[in-house]
């Protein structure tokens, strides 16, 4: 495993690692993959770890993402550093994504959307 998920009142809770590269991507993808069978109702993808990210790493957010939302699941990006929060806005990510400041910013944004 990857990947540390929690489950917090409902909302599934990802801890991605420090880098998310092609290297990575790859074993990611298939955990994320079996989490998002089971059509959570809200992820909070939390990148309190993560240090870099490739456009791999994007890639498989935002497929991710898609899955979820088309299932009518909602997403949230957490605790960014500044350096991969750049490569968000280089990307144009930062206009798709919910990202907040911290775990408890994004879960308490969430849980009001319900």
């Amino acid at each position: 495993m990857v990947l540390d998920i929690a489950t917090i009142g409902g909302t599934i809770a990802i801890t991605l690692t420090r880098r998310f590269d092609a290297d990575s991507a790859p074993a990611i993808e298939q955990e994320l993959k079996e989490i998002t069978r089971h059509h959570p109702e809200s992820v909070i993808f939390d990148f309190s770890r993560t240090e870099y990210i490739a456009s791999a790493g994007m890639r498989v957010l935002l497929s991710t993402t898609r899955t979820l939302m088309k299932a009518g699941g909602k997403v949230a990006l957490s605790s960014l550093a500044p350096q991969v929060r750049q490569v968000f806005e280089i990307a144009g990510f930062t206009k798709i994504f919910s990202i907040y400041s911290s775990r408890e910013e994004a879960l308490l944004q969430l849980q009001k959307k319900e």
